[in-house]
């Protein structure tokens, strides 16, 4: 099994995508976190899960599928240290390029 690890920005989108719902359903909110949360269960058994980016394709995306659309979790695998490293937590309908998501130095 894989380590996951999470940069200070997922972290910090994951609150952010969790305080957004909370102000209108405490109950939504812990789902969708918990969705999240499954996600990089999975990831650390499936290392390569998600597609990779056109634009960098060592940047693989996952889409977690919650609601009537959901989130996308970008990783990079380091492979020589079994570790992933989950860079972003967007919701889907959030506009991104490789600035936004901190891809421009990765």
């Amino acid at each position: 099994m894989s380590q996951v690890k999470l940069s200070e920005s997922a972290i910090a989108d994951i609150k952010r995508l969790y305080d957004f719902l909370a102000q209108f359903d405490l109950s939504v909110a812990d789902n969708s976190s918990l969705a999240i949360i499954q996600t990089l269960k999975s990831l650390a058994h499936q290392p390569m899960m998600g597609s990779p980016l056109k634009s960098k394709p060592s940047i693989r995306k996952i889409v977690v599928k919650f609601g009537a659309s959901g989130y996308l979790v970008f990783h990079k695998r380091y492979a020589n240290l079994d570790t992933n490293l989950v860079i972003r937590v967007l919701h889907q309908k959030e506009w991104y390029d490789a600035k936004t998501i901190d891809l421009i130095d990765v």
